[in-house]
């Protein structure tokens, strides 16, 4: 069994008020076909809208905010799950007063080098080790 956690996760962080922790993946398990990852979208952030090979669903866990797939934008919740085709455009914008957090999964999974370059931050745990 691997259990991965969310201090120990890949990261990246973006200005538009996006983090983006990298769970199970080919850089950080034994998944082949997969990429999974945590988001977490600060009041008034955004993941800008943009496009990847992979299918992909998004499942809200916390909060709410407006969901972009294609040409069509619709408000989500937690407990919603959305499902974006291959190749469409998609993003998610945070207009609540809490952070919106969403599990994501992703198949097949990203190709060599993307979640390198996507995911470039050290680990929570491992940047709190480099503080002391």
């Amino acid at each position: 069994m691997h259990v991965l956690k969310k201090e120990n996760a890949p990261r990246y962080v973006r200005p538009e008020g996006i983090t983006s922790y990298l769970l199970a993946s080919p850089r950080t398990s034994h998944a082949q076909h997969l990429t999974t990852t945590l988001a977490v979208i600060q009041p008034g952030g955004e993941q800008r809208i943009h496009s990847h090979r992979p299918e992909q669903v998004y499942f809200i866990i916390e909060g709410s905010g407006s969901m972009t797939v294609a040409d069509e934008t619709q408000r989500v919740s937690a407990g919603d799950c959305v499902f974006i085709p291959a190749g469409q455009p998609h993003g998610l914008k945070n207009d609540g007063d809490v952070a919106v957090r969403y599990f994501s999964a992703a198949a097949p999974a990203y190709e060599p080098g993307h979640l390198e370059r996507s995911w470039p931050l050290m680990s929570e745990t491992a940047l709190q080790e480099t503080d002391r």
